[in-house]
Order: C-alpha cells, then sequence, then structure tokens
C-alpha cells in the first residue's frame, strides 16, 4: 500500500471507518439531525412506555355507542365502502396540498360528516390489512394476519354475508390481488392471510356478483402456495362453473355483465398493482347494479396507496390517492342524485406516517418525510355522503364501521358468530 492509490484508499477507509463509529455512537446517544449540506442524517430512539392489553370486554362490539337511527331519514338502499390501503390523515393532508395546491379539495373532502378511526388490533397496537379489515367487515376485533375469524377460532358474520342473507347484491374491487387481505376480509374467513387457495375458493363460492382484483400468480407468497396457482391457472374454468363471466384484460371489463370475476396482471411500473384505472372500474359496476335494481354492498379498495407508502415513494403514493380520489368523484356523480345510497371513504390502517415539514411557494417545493417503511398506530380519516352519513362522524373504533353499516341498511343479527370453529 506504499502507492499513492493505496495511500488514499487507506486514508479513505481509515476515515469512513471512523465516520461510521461515530455516527453509531450517536444514534445510540444522540436524538436530532446531522447535516451535511443537503444531506441529513436523522436518528430517533425508540423510548419505552408501560403498555397495557386491552380487557376482553373491550374486544367485543358495544351497540350502546351507536348513534340512534332518525327515523325520518332516507331509506339507505345502497352502501360502497372506498378504502384507501395505508390512507392515514397525514396522507390525505399531504394530498390536498400537493395533487393540486394548497387550499384544494379533494373530492373525498366535499362533506360535512367525517370521523377519525382507530385501528388497533386485538394483539398488538399497530394492526395490519387482515385484522382491520376482519374489524371493518364483521365488527370485531381480531389478530394480525387472521382473516375474519376471531383469535378463539370461532367465526364472526361477515357484511357481505349478513347483507346477502337479506337479498342484497355484494361485490369487491380492489386494484391488490383479488385474494389479499382486505378483501378477503369480507368473503372469506381464513386463519391466516397467506392461505390464498383458500380464500380464492371461498370467494368463488361466497355468492359475491363482483370479484375484480389481481391475478396473484407472480406475488413471491402466492406462488409458492401450488394449489393457488393451479386455481389461477383454471380461472376460466372454476368461474364459469359458478356463474361468473371471467375477465383477464382490462378492455374487456367495460362490456362484461354480472357476475363477474375479473382477475387482471399488474400493472406496468406498479408490479402489486392490478387492473384499470379505478374509477373506470367502479364506474362500470355501479352503473351495472343500478341498472340491475337490487339493494347493492359494493367495497372499492385502492392498494396504491400502501404499496407505494411502504416503499416510501411519495410521487406515487400522491398518484394514487388522485386514482382514489378520482374514483370516489365517479361514483358519487352516479349516486348522489338518487337520494339512496350512502357512500363512505375510509381506510384500513396508514403505513408509512407521512407529513410535509416545509414548503417554500418560491421554489415551488414541498419537503415530505416519512416515519417508516412499516404501518403505524395513526388515526384514519372517515369521509361520509348520502343518507345515514351522520351515523360516522366524531372519533370511532373500526369495529363501530361495520357496526354502523349495518344498522343504516337493517342488517340483523349483525355483529354475531355464526360458527364456534374455523374450518
Amino acid at each position: 500500500m506504499s502507492s499513492r492509490p493505496g495511500r488514499f484508499l487507506l486514508h479513505a477507509s481509515i476515515t469512513l471507518g471512523m465516520l461510521a463509529i461515530a455516527l453509531l455512537f450517536y444514534s445510540r446517544f444522540g436524538n436530532g439531525d446531522i447535516a451535511f449540506g443537503d444531506l441529513v442524517l436523522r436518528t430517533q430512539k425508540g423510548i419505552s412506555y408501560p403498555l397495557e392489553a386491552p380487557s376482553s370486554s373491550i374486544l367485543r362490539p358495544h351497540r350502546s355507542s351507536l348513534p340512534a337511527v332518525d327515523s325520518d331519514a332516507p331509506q339507505v338502499s345502497n352502501v360502497v365502502i372506498f378504502i384507501g390501503d395505508g390512507m392515514g390523515v397525514g396522507t390525505v393532508s399531504a394530498a390536498s396540498t400537493l395533487l393540486d395546491r394548497p387550499g384544494s379539495v379533494l373530492n373525498m373532502m366535499e362533506t360535512s360528516f367525517i370521523g377519525l378511526v382507530r385501528t388497533w388490533a386485538a394483539n398488538t397496537l399497530v394492526t395490519d390489512s387482515a385484522a382491520s379489515g376482519t374489524a371493518l367487515a364483521t365488527g370485531f376485533k381480531t389478530d394480525k394476519k387472521i382473516v375474519s375469524v376471531l383469535p378463539d377460532g370461532s367465526v364472526p358474520v361477515s357484511l357481505f354475508e349478513a347483507a346477502q342473507n337479506q337479498g342484497l347484491t355484494t361485490g369487491v374491487i380492489t386494484t391488490s390481488g383479488l385474494v389479499d387481505a382486505t378483501p378477503a376480509c369480507f368473503s372469506a374467513h381464513v386463519p391466516d392471510r397467506d392461505h390464498h387457495d383458500q380464500i380464492l375458493e371461498q370467494m368463488l363460492d361466497s355468492g359475491t356478483s363482483v370479484l375484480i382484483g389481481g391475478d396473484w400468480s407472480n406475488n413471491d407468497k402466492a406462488k409458492r402456495n401450488r394449489r393457488y396457482s393451479e386455481m389461477e391457472s383454471r380461472a376460466e374454468e372454476l368461474g364459469a362453473a359458478r356463474g361468473y363471466h371471467v375477465v383477464r384484460n382490462s378492455d374487456a371489463l367495460i362490456s362484461a355483465p354480472l357476475p363477474i370475476l375479473a382477475l387482471f396482471p399488474p400493472r406496468t411500473g406498479y408490479a402489486e398493482q392490478h387492473g384499470p384505472p379505478l374509477d373506470v372500474s367502479a364506474r362500470h359496476v355501479v352503473e351495472l347494479l343500478l341498472q340491475k335494481g337490487n339493494r347493492f354492498l359494493l367495497l372499492i379498495e385502492s392498494e396504491v396507496i400502501d404499496g407505494t407508502a411502504h416503499e416510501n415513494d411519495i410521487e406515487k403514493t400522491m398518484a394514487g390517492m388522485r386514482e382514489l380520489d378520482e374514483a370516489v368523484g365517479e361514483v358519487l356523480a352516479l349516486v348522489s342524485a338518487r337520494g339512496d345510497t350512502l357512500v363512505l371513504v375510509t381506510a384500513d390502517h396508514d403505513t408509512g406516517g407521512l407529513s410535509l415539514v416545509d414548503g417554500d411557494y418560491d421554489d415551488g417545493a414541498a419537503t415530505v418525510r416519512w416515519s417508516t417503511r412499516e404501518h403505524t398506530l395513526e388515526w384514519v380519516p372517515l369521509f361520509a355522503f348520502g343518507p345515514g352519513a351522520g351515523a360516522f362522524v366524531g372519533v370511532i373504533d373500526n369495529t363501530e364501521v361495520a357496526i354502523r353499516i349495518a344498522q343504516t341498511l337493517n342488517l340483523r343479527p349483525f355483529p354475531h358468530v355464526a360458527e364456534s370453529v374455523a374450518n
């Protein structure tokens, strides 16, 4: 190492080693930012605080907290539930500023009926889409990774099942895989969200009239499930045997009649997102359901927000918010004048802990920070439109969302445990 390049490499290695030691020391004992021009190294210590587990009684639904139903209020015939997966309050706040300009109003914000939803799971503060989806679909808390099954193995009735029992048509649209946790919670009951073959089988047998989502044949977890992969390859056969019109590409969707089974390949540039823009799917399905004339309950999920927030990709997260908001606008344009359709816009949990920390109008740039690449405990927003919207204001638990939907549709009994042990 006597040559000049050798000495340079030695000195550089020593300098980098000392810097690494200093940063390690600072990260252990310091708490703040180290700035080198535009480069900011940020350290945060997690501080322990005593935490008690929830009592067993609070995990059960509480009907007494529900607002009284106005007997003179318009009848709710239909409910459309939008779920922006991973859409926390910070995400909506950022979108309302970045998608247009400060002071702009999203379609989802054009209501005075606004709530905040708590999202904790039965076994942990920070939930996942399975536990939160179960709460939104059944009115019960459960553990992470469980799909509409309770921790003791008992099986609660979902909103879809309760609705179908009273003659309503049900449907789900998602940009994620059809068998992903959130849509699965409304049409299946399995002890683990990774049991994709069981989820697909139950969804096909559920009587749900609209099943629109992604083909997860290339998903890392799903493709390890040989039975699921085999079922996906036979989707046309399996769907047709149950009366579905099977769609495998986006162009064919807009001409497909009910009942629909659509399994789309990934979008270009979005490996975990599928199908046409959400407003296209939502408009077609809502028009079909309105033409049918039957009462309906429809779930519409954007997975784009969650997937891109996990990557801390602000541009794609905002693109996901725009897509969701345009779908909300399309549906509101179709149903608002009817006066019989309740539209809810909420989320299962927050992802990323997004916040805007600075913004200079002259420079035309906003500064964004993420607190994590995972989920957080942050409350999520709830925007309500149409008849029954007044029941969804204030701070409520995610279990209460399902219970109040059931109340507006007069679905009884709900919440309700149907079976003692999951299959």
